[in-house]
């Protein structure tokens, strides 16, 4: 999603596939350690706005490579974890919108520019070197979301961005888990789907 994943795991993928390296995936989020002192009435803190702006680049991201994985991926478990990412994701990132404009905030319209280059490399591949270069980066990646989300239930300076981070705290543990099983089994050079046949 939307913090930075560890660039090694990144270019270890990528190279095992012949693909180019790219850049953490998120923004830099500041660590979240003790409670911070609360912002003036009506004013966001700094790092509540860059969580919410993080979390919008991180929904579209999860939204747009689901739809990849469902289209391009070889594992039926994988096809189906993409499907759940574009469903719950897309619900948060309603739900954000909602959030933010109601702190007076612009959502992000997609992904971050280093998400951007993730997807590219995704929408380069398929079958088992989509399957092999995408799971271990998203099970990595709701690693990290999950952290930081759990953080921010319990420290954002506003009641309601802890409200939405603590909401999407149960479904980010539930996607962590199936991200793990999606790591057993792989097959980096399973051939690609067969094309959906349509009768006429």
């Amino acid at each position: 999603m939307r913090v930075p994943i560890v660039a090694g795991l990144v270019a270890v993928v990528c190279a095992a596939l012949a693909a180019p390296t790219v850049a953490p995936i998120g923004a830099v989020a500041a660590p979240v350690t003790a409670a911070p002192s609360p912002a003036p009435s009506g004013q966001l803190s700094a790092r509540d706005r860059a969580f919410l702006t993080a979390a919008g680049h991180g929904a579209q991201f999860e939204v747009t490579s689901g739809k990849l994985a469902v289209d391009r991926a070889a594992d039926p478990r994988i096809r189906a974890f993409g499907d759940r990412m574009v469903r719950d994701h897309g619900k948060e990132y309603q739900q954000l919108q909602d959030l933010d404009r109601s702190l007076g905030l612009t959502p992000p319209a997609g992904p971050g520019t280093e998400q951007q280059k993730v997807i590219a490399i995704w929408s380069s591949l398929r079958g088992g070197p989509f399957d092999c270069s995408y799971a271990p980066l998203i099970f990595a990646d709701h690693q990290v979301d999950l952290h930081l989300y759990m953080a921010m239930a319990g420290h954002a300076t506003d009641a309601r961005v802890r409200a939405f981070a603590k909401a999407q705290v149960p479904v980010l543990r539930q996607h962590l888990q199936l991200a793990d099983k999606n790591l057993t089994g792989l097959n980096c050079s399973a051939p690609p789907k067969a094309p959906s046949v349509t009768s006429t």
